[in-house]
C-alpha cells in the first residue's frame, strides 16, 4: 500500500554558487513548497534537487504540511496553488540572502 503524498511548505537555509544570487551573497532564506510523504521525504528532494544547482540544503527551520483550513501569505499561496497543479513541483520561493559573520 502506498503512503499519501502531501503538499508540505518548507523554509530553509541553503548556500549556492558564489554569484548566483544578484546581492553576492551565498546564503539565503527561502520558502518551498513541494509534493511529499513526509517532511524528512521533502527535505531529500529538495536537497537532491539543489544539489543540480551546486546548492547546498544547510536547514530547516519550519516544515509543515499543507491545510485548507490556514490562510497563507499571498506568494506562498502562489506557490501552493501552482505545486497542487503539478505532482513534480518543487517551487522556490524568493530567496532572502545574507552574509554570514
Amino acid at each position: 500500500m502506498q503512503a499519501t503524498q502531501d503538499i508540505w511548505i518548507l523554509v530553509v537555509e541553503v548556500m549556492v554558487e558564489p554569484g548566483d544570487l544578484p546581492s553576492g551573497s551565498t546564503r539565503a532564506f527561502t520558502t518551498i513548497t513541494t509534493w511529499a510523504e513526509s517532511a524528512e521525504e521533502a527535505q531529500q528532494k529538495l536537497s537532491r534537487y539543489l544539489g543540480t544547482f551546486n546548492w547546498k540544503l544547510l536547514e530547516v527551520a519550519q516544515a509543515a504540511r499543507y491545510s485548507e483550513s490556514l490562510t497563507y501569505q499571498e506568494n506562498v499561496a502562489d506557490m501552493i496553488e501552482r505545486t497542487q497543479s503539478n505532482p513534480q513541483a518543487i517551487i522556490l520561493g524568493e530567496f532572502h540572502s545574507y552574509r554570514p559573520n
